[in-house]
Formats: C-alpha cells, structure tokens, sequence
C-alpha cells in the first residue's frame, strides 16, 4: 500500500510538531523538566544527597556487625521529588541491610535551585504504614550547593 504525498505530509509535520514540543518542555524556561539540574547529574553543581534509615525491619534482631543485601523489597522503595513548580519525579535508592536489623539508603539527584518536596514512594502507596506519619520533608537548593536530607523512619518492630 503506498502513501500518498498528502499524507506523507501530515505525517511529516506531526512528527516535527512533536518533536519541537517535547524538545520545547524540555528546555524552555519553566518547562515542565526545568527542575532538573542541566547537564546531567555528572555535571550538576547544585541537588539533594540523602540517606535514609528504616529500622528495625524484624521482629527480633541481633545487631551484629555486618552489611549485606536489603530484603528485595526495598529496591521497589525510592523518593518522590517534586519541586514547587513542575511534575515529580521518582530517585531510585542504593539500599543496604546494617547489623541485621535496619536498612539505610542513599539517593543523589541533581536539580536546579528552589524549593523540592520530597518523600518515599512506600508512603505514597501506604500512608499508615509504620514511619509514614511524617513522611515528607522540605529541601531548598541553593545554587552551587548540595543540600543534605536524612530521612528517619521507625518502624515500631523491636
């Protein structure tokens, strides 16, 4: 089946009309990715670093000197960054178990200066569950400057 020109045509300017919005968004002044540090985060100069502690994870825990893998169910558990103008974004977290009874996480992501919510994806989901009580914090971002968020989260299991 051959195309014909005119559709060809429209379907040429559709694509570019595409493209050009997206690519638009993207880097236009309050676009909707405008948050996001430019370039990436090898290159970012300005974000938020973070660490977070979810303990204890079993009912009895021996507190031991050792490191290992988190349970499987924490790489499903990341931060939910959402700035003060524009859509959130989900930073996924490097998560490790310590002395056998918490797990603690770490997160870096580059963003441009203001204001950013921040909280776990698990609260989202379950905002009663254990440690979900105040979930959320704030972070401001200064240019030039990595700002630091720890996050604590008691689980109420000992």
């Amino acid at each position: 089946m051959q195309m014909s020109r005119s559709s060809a045509l429209i379907l040429a300017a559709l694509f570019l009309t595409t493209v050009s919005t997206v690519a638009g968004f993207m880097v236009s002044p309050g676009g909707y990715l405008s948050h996001l540090a430019s370039p990436g985060l090898l290159g970012a100069t300005s974000g938020i670093t973070g660490s977070i502690s979810i303990g204890n994870i079993y009912p009895v825990c021996r507190a031991d000197s050792s490191t290992g893998s988190a349970p499987p169910y924490y790489d499903q558990i990341g931060v939910l960054v959402t700035p003060s103008s524009g859509l959130p974004l989900t930073v996924p977290v490097t998560w490790v178990l310590v002395a056998g009874c918490w797990v603690h996480g770490t997160f870096k992501i580059g963003l441009n200066p203001g204001v950013h919510s921040l909280t776990l994806t698990s609260c989202m989901s379950q905002p009663s569950s254990f440690g979900c009580s105040e979930p959320r914090r704030t972070a401001i971002v200064e240019s030039g400057a990595w700002t630091q968020v720890d996050i604590s989260v008691t689980t109420g299991i000992y």
